[in-house]
């Protein structure tokens, strides 16, 4: 059951790639069907998820960071907002957000797209 709820959630998110309110809004929704949020805590942690989401878009749109680099970052970005979001949960609703926390899919930092070659004059 819960390689279909780890899909689900990857599908989810891969959808709202590009869009953090979205993607906030729809991974809040997910985590209030599988955790029972109560509306307090749903409150809370879109505003977490949301920050986090905005936070790894500015990261990805920084072309002065390698891949490593980004990578690296948008794992620090996400392992700080699950810690929030953990801070928010209950003591029954923590090891099941640990659950679907580490089926998540690992954000990858974009390839670099090779430039061009130069055409000979």
């Amino acid at each position: 059951m819960l390689t279909g709820i780890s899909l689900l959630f990857a599908v989810t998110l891969t959808m709202a790639q590009g869009n953090p309110e979205e993607l906030a809004k729809q991974e809040v929704a997910l985590l209030t069907e599988k955790l029972t949020l109560t509306e307090d805590q749903q409150t809370r942690v879109l505003q977490i998820v949301w920050e986090g989401a905005k936070a790894k878009e500015i990261a990805k749109e920084d072309a002065t960071l390698s891949p490593e680099v980004l990578a690296e970052s948008l794992h620090k970005i996400q392992a700080s907002a699950d810690a929030q979001v953990e801070e928010q949960l209950s003591d029954a609703q923590k090891p099941l957000y640990k659950k679907l926390a580490s089926e998540r899919p690992k954000e990858k930092a974009a390839k670099p797209v090779p430039a061009p070659h130069a055409l000979p004059e």
